[in-house]
Formats: structure tokens, C-alpha cells, sequence
């Protein structure tokens, strides 16, 4: 159910995240205005979304007259004006770069109505780095969503900034709810939230395990796998959310640090140049739509996933 003082919502920044943001919150009830300085980029998020829509009501998940009012909910805005005018929640959702938020928000500020909340949805920055560039910083938070658009997500991390008062945290966790998620609370402010910290910690070290020439992409997912029974594996995941993002995330890790372990290897850099960037564009550690580990016989290595060794062995000495 909506909350009754939060019903319209906009996300700023149709990519990735703010199209899946934006399904969320149309299929929860919410209204909601997606705005994106691409007219390109925004008409691929409706559409994408339109698409979602559809799927749902082949899984019987959606009547045709549920779809057609989830549609009827989403407007889409070239002027951020338009996009925030009587916004009653407001989440920034644009490249986890620090100087690109802060004009982000300080373009957003103006056109603040006095009762909206406001958050980012970035992935490490903690929101008192972007704090100076409101107005009201005492409504600003951090939200962090994983794959809103599938109907079994329910994670989305919220943290409090320094000035961050009680009443926003407490809309935010009342927000999260009416997507039918489940808030998971940093109370005191870090680099990466709290349980993002523990996927950070997951993504570099297996970045730096095949970085270094030390193991394989595919036998590390095999083993995460085999061992959590999840669906992928830690590159599977990063694919899913996108190698620029990953590389966007660790390097500010790294700038935060001054760490040479943070910085973000050389190969995911390659990855990034070359247009390989996940699921989004076909191709990241796996080739897209069908990723060889959802075939039968890869997680075991049996059949034409039965690696000979002594290539692999030969191929590795030859990369170093």
C-alpha cells in the first residue's frame, strides 16, 4: 500500500538502475516521473519498462486492466522541472562519479517542493559528500536497490547521513516497504553502506584472483555456486549489474583509499573499453542472452564444458 504522504515519485537518470527503480515503484501504486537529460535513454526506459509490464501479465502476474493502470502511471520528462514539480519523493540515480551527483543534485535543489525527500541511489558515496549541494540536507539519505525489477527482490539498504534527520530515515523505511522490500538499516555512516560492504569485499577479491593470473572467472562462480546454491556467481551478478557500474563503484573505493588493491584491475578496465559490459550490451564475462552457466552440465564441467588442463595451463603462462 502507498503511504498517503508519499505518492509521486521521480527518478533522475534513466539508465540501468532508474528503469528498474521506475518499474518498481509504477506495479507498487506509486506515480511516477522519470526524467533523463537522453530523450534516447528515456525512451528506452519506457519502453523496457512497457516490456516488463507485458511479461508480468504473461505470467498471470498482471490483469490487462493492472497493466494498462501501471502504464497510465509512469510519465516520462525531458525538463527537470516537469520531473520534480510536487514530487513527493525524489531519487537521484546518475553514474557513481562524485562531481556528477553534486551538479545533479544542485540542479535538482530548486525545484524541490518544501515536503519532498531525497535520496541517492549510489552504490558507495555516503550522502554527506553530497550533502552541500542541497538546500535541505536534513531530508537527504542514501538508498541502495539491487534488482528492483524482479518481483522476489526485496533488499534495499538505507543510510542516514550526518545531517540526516529521524523523520526522512523513518520515510524512507516506510518507502521501502510500500515496494513490498525490506529495508536493511545502516544507522551510522561508512563508505558502501553495511551489507554492500560484505559484496565489496566478495567483488574484489575475486577480481583479484583473476586479475593476478590466480584462478578462473567460471571456477570461482562454480564455487560460489556449488556452495550457496544461488542462481549465479560473483561474475555472473557483476554482469548482471553491469561492468561499467562494477568499475564506476571500485573506482571510487580507490580514490577514497589512495589503495593500489582498490583500483580496479586491468582487465575489467579492457572489458569496459571494449563495449563488454554485461547483460545490458550482450557480452561481459559471459555472452548474453544464454550464459553458459545456465546450461546443463557447466557447473559440474561435464561434457562440452570439460576443460582440457594442460591448454588452460599453457594459455595462463602465455597471458603473464
Amino acid at each position: 500500500m502507498v503511504p498517503t504522504n508519499l505518492s509521486c515519485v521521480a527518478v533522475v537518470g534513466a539508465g540501468t538502475m532508474g528503469t528498474r527503480i521506475g518499474y518498481r515503484c509504477i506495479v507498487s501504486g506509486f506515480q511516477v516521473r522519470l526524467y533523463d537529460n537522453n530523450s534516447g535513454a528515456l525512451l528506452k526506459a519506457v519502453q523496457i519498462i512497457h516490456e516488463w509490464i507485458a511479461h508480468r501479465i504473461d505470467q498471470h502476474q498482471l490483469s490487462e486492466a493492472q497493466a494498462k493502470e501501471a502504464k497510465e502511471k509512469i510519465t516520462s520528462c525531458t525538463a527537470l522541472r516537469d520531473a520534480l514539480s510536487g514530487a513527493d519523493f525524489v531519487i537521484e540515480t546518475v553514474p557513481e562519479n562524485l562531481d556528477i551527483k553534486r551538479q545533479t543534485l544542485k540542479d535538482i535543489d530548486p525545484h524541490l517542493s518544501a515536503k519532498a525527500f531525497i535520496c541517492t541511489n549510489s552504490s558507495s558515496l555516503p550522502c554527506s559528500r553530497l550533502a552541500g549541494s542541497l538546500s535541505r540536507p536534513e531530508r537527504f539519505f542514501n538508498i541502495n536497490f539491487s534488482h528492483p525489477q524482479e518481483p522476489n527482490d526485496k533488499l534495499v539498504e538505507l543510510m542516514r547521513g550526518a545531517q540526516t534527520s529521524d523523520e526522512a530515515l523513518i520515510a524512507g523505511e516506510s518507502f521501502v516497504r510500500a515496494l513490498n522490500m525490506v529495508p536493511i538499516i545502516t544507522y551510522r555512516e561508512i563508505m558502501g553502506f553495511s551489507f554492500n560492504r560484505v559484496w565489496r569485499a566478495i567483488k574484489r577479491e575475486t577480481l583479484h584472483l583473476v586479475g593476478g593470473g590466480y584462478s578462473d572467472f567460471q571456477d570461482l562462480d562454480r564455487a560460489w555456486i556449488m556452495e550457496f546454491g544461488t542462481e549465479w556467481g560473483p561474475f555472473g551478478l557483476m554482469d548482471i549489474i553491469g561492468l561499467d557500474v562494477i568499475r564506476d563503484i571500485e573506482r571510487q573505493y580507490y580514490l577514497d583509499s589512495g589503495d593500489e588493491r582498490d583500483k580496479p584491475p586491468a582487465f575489467l578496465e579492457r572489458l569496459v573499453e571494449e563495449g563488454k559490459l554485461g547483460v545490458k550490451t550482450g557480452q561481459g564475462f559471459y555472452a548474453y542472452p544464454n550464459p553458459p552457466y545456465k546450461e546443463p552440465g557447466w557447473l559440474h564441467k561435464q561434457g562440452v564444458h570439460r576443460e582440457d588442463i594442460s591448454q588452460k595451463l599453457d594459455g595462463m603462462r602465455k597471458a603473464r
